[in-house]
């Protein structure tokens, strides 16, 4: 059943030019699928959203599946297109493509790239395994694609060639990154590890119960981590596509999201992100409490018939389970059953009040590129530190109670004006607001002797002013 299960990503690039064939109808000519992309392109662009595509320069179809094949670079120039030792690819995941002192090399990454914005409108890259190209062959890219376009990848996955890892002018990570990275540290903050799952409390972040992480928790919010030069420098986010999915990681439990997830602290991770400074990405199927639980907790190892091995991560990594990334598109809009807890209608609709939130122009706090003050953001820290609130540019309030009791945040001084109530956890409308029994719909600014939050909740206000 390996045939079956072995979903990959259409990764194993084999023609990096090419449009991929299964993207045509069926009974039309070789060829259209180029026609289909581009409408496709411009489908999205009619609507207002730019379109990003992941290149995967490492690990091509040459070498893949424990096979050598001699077609493209590895039939034209093995050793100038890639890193070998003793004439073998040293690549953990079946080459590396050899970028430094390789001006064609560095070319063909450039030339794609620019193809794919001439030809189809791309508007920007993910970069995958951006870690094993050298530093000055991605400032080479960004510089030919132009400043508005959106380049971003992987740092964290190095080359498996030392003389590429200790030279500094190739070498790269986080801190002295060419491109935007992702932004793992607050990932880990925001929601927990991605690799291994065991204990409830202290896997899955601040918002989990590891509240000793709400200083890191901050850092990420204000983009204060030592790798952050800009709001730009990192992209914060909570799952991708070869994590745990976020259902499964806050599941009730044994890490199965696909019938109780402990939805309000998912909704507290969930704000994190959404009021977090510079880019964020967001994984799709979060919004429906998508679950990779068809596929087993642990690795485990299958064999092919000519007896190659095929390792399949498990929930952390899914790129080759087929059964684990399909969407189960019956969910959305579900309320909860007896037989599934999952209220799927309102996690839905939280999804798409923040996305309208951060999209807003009071979401304008957040969507900023450029350094800010430390005091852009105003921390309010009670003993208690599963409790967490910060004044953002003096115009957003966010208040969060992870913890499992009711609990106040007192003396807070707001700025003066009319702060209106725009989310909670059951509703998020930036635009008419929200009403809480207990809070009403609005604070006037000043100071607030005590707001009392219930236990994993949390709270969003706005000030109401012209210029916002």
């Amino acid at each position: 059943g390996v045939s079956e299960e072995n979903y990959q990503w259409g990764y194993r690039t084999s023609h990096a030019f090419a449009v991929e064939s299964k993207y045509r109808k069926k009974g039309e000519e070789p060829g259209t699928e180029r026609a289909a992309f581009r409408d496709l392109v411009q489908a999205f662009h009619d609507h207002g959203m730019a379109v990003i595509i992941d290149i995967v320069p490492n690990h091509t179809a040459e070498n893949m599946d424990g096979n050598e094949w001699y077609f493209n670079f590895n039939a034209l120039d093995k050793l100038y297109y890639y890193r070998t030792k003793n004439f073998e690819h040293i690549g953990a995941y079946g080459n590396e493509i050899k970028t430094e002192n390789r001006p064609m090399v560095q070319r063909w990454i450039i030339d794609q790239c620019r193809h794919f914005i001439d030809e189809f409108g791309i508007d920007g890259f993910r970069i995958d395994l951006a870690g094993q190209i050298d530093q000055q062959t991605l400032l080479a890219l960004k510089e030919a694609l132009g400043h508005d376009k959106i380049l971003y990848g992987e740092a964290w996955i190095g080359s498996n060639d030392p003389a590429f890892e200790s030279n500094p002018d190739w070498d790269w990570y986080k801190e002295d990154a060419p491109i935007t990275f992702f932004q793992d540290d607050s990932r880990n903050a925001f929601k927990g590890p991605v690799f291994e799952l065991r204990d409830k409390y202290q896997d899955r972040g601040w918002p989990g119960g590891k509240y000793d992480e709400r200083p890191n928790v901050m850092k990420g919010l204000a983009n204060a981590f030592d790798a952050d030069k800009t709001p730009v420098s990192g992209i914060s986010y909570l799952d991708i596509h070869d994590n745990f999915a976020l259902a499964d990681q806050f599941a009730s439990a044994n890490f199965d999201g696909r019938y109780a997830v402990d939805q309000d602290l998912y909704k507290i991770a969930v704000t994190l992100l959404y009021t977090t400074l510079g880019p964020i990405v967001t994984h799709g199927g979060s919004e429906i409490m998508r679950s990779k639980a068809a596929a087993p907790l642990k690795e485990v190892v299958k064999e092919t018939n000519a007896g190659y091995k095929i390792y399949m991560h498990g929930k952390r990594d899914t790129y080759n389970h087929r059964m684990a990334n399909r969407f189960i598109w019956e969910n959305v809009g579900a309320k909860p059953t007896k037989a599934n807890q999952n209220d799927y209608e309102n996690m839905l609709a939280f999804w798409k009040g923040m996305n309208a939130f951060r999209s807003s122009i009071y979401g304008a706090v957040f969507r900023v590129a450029d350094p800010v003050p430390q005091e852009y953001y105003e921390w309010f820290l009670p003993e208690d530190k599963s409790m967490l609130g910060y004044l953002v540019d003096e115009s957003v309030l966010v208040l969060l109670n992870a913890g499992s009791q009711t609990n106040a945040f007192r003396n807070l001084n707001l700025p003066q004006g009319t702060w209106k109530l725009m989310a909670h956890n059951r509703a998020v409308d930036h635009a008419n607001g929200v009403w809480d029994p207990d809070l009403g719909g609005q604070l006037s600014g000043g100071l607030q002797e005590k707001i009392s939050l219930a236990p994993e909740s949390l709270r969003i206000w706005i000030l109401e002013a012209p210029d916002r």
